[in-house]
């Protein structure tokens, strides 16, 4: 009996030193480590837990969503620029004013720098969203809501033109008096025209992961701002934050109806 009592003490050894041995790997991984995770349904938890800090990480922005500029809460920031409406616009001939007339929807042109393969000549015809680098991506009929800022002319603060002059008329939207960031309510915008780079080399970059003259990798020209901003007297140029979101189905079905972007 002897041999086989020192036999089972061996192996009883033996099988204590595998376990310790093992141990610092199964502390190190939050499902082995929790009690509560002895189901399946744990696991899938876990995994979806992981995709949704995956889509955070990849909406962030990345480079453009630096401590350089406070987002206050959204996930991107573009400066700003007013041109009115086009009546053929680069997503399949739209016309912008009655893509949003009679709705609170705004129309802006993008960036060529936001949009897919649009070469050195900023002919995009129908683009699709590209990005990149910093950049985000918004070709035709991307839509996102946010909210202007106070502050304006990007990271700069004013214009380039009044850069070395003491006091500016562009600035003053920037020093208002009010404890409030924000310029104006939530909108919703939807892109239905193109920013080309050439004519418009301060503000809106040529290609993706390049920052305009004002610190930003994006540039939304508005149509129009909303009422709540004063442009009785010139264009404020006004930051404005906002999150990539999918088009209300009233918007698509506009854009769908009136563009030959098929």
């Amino acid at each position: 009996m002897a041999p086989v009592l020192g036999n089972l003490l061996v192996l009883a050894v033996l099988t204590t030193v595998q376990q310790l041995a093992a141990e610092p790997d199964a502390v190190s991984d939050p499902l082995l480590s929790d009690s509560e995770c002895e189901q399946e349904h744990c696991a899938l938890n876990a995994l979806q837990l992981q995709g949704a800090a995956v889509e955070r990480t990849e909406e962030s922005g990345g480079a453009n969503a630096s401590a350089e500029f406070n987002l206050y809460g959204y996930h991107h920031w573009s400066t700003t620029t007013m041109y009115g409406d086009a009546p053929h616009a680069a997503c399949g001939g739209i016309n912008t004013a009655e893509l949003i007339r009679g709705t609170h929807y705004y129309n802006v042109a993008s960036a060529q720098a936001m949009w897919r393969d649009c070469g050195g000549t900023g002919s995009c015809w129908c683009g699709q969203s590209g990005g990149g680098g910093g950049t985000v991506g918004m070709g035709c009929f991307t839509c996102a809501k946010g909210r202007f800022l106070h502050s304006a002319y990007g990271t700069r603060g004013r214009a380039l033109w009044a850069l070395n002059q003491e006091t500016s008329e562009s600035t003053s939207a920037s020093t208002s008096n009010t404890t409030s960031p924000f310029a104006s309510e939530e909108i919703t915008l939807i892109v239905g025209d193109l920013c080309p780079h050439a004519g418009n080399e301060d503000w809106c970059p040529k290609a993706a992961g390049r920052r305009n003259t004002y610190g930003s990798f994006h540039h939304l020209d508005f149509s129009h701002y909303p009422p709540s901003i004063d442009t009785r007297h010139s264009v404020p140029n006004l930051n404005f934050v906002f999150n990539i979101i999918e088009c209300p189905h009233d918007l698509w079905e506009r854009q769908r109806r009136q563009s030959r972007c098929r």
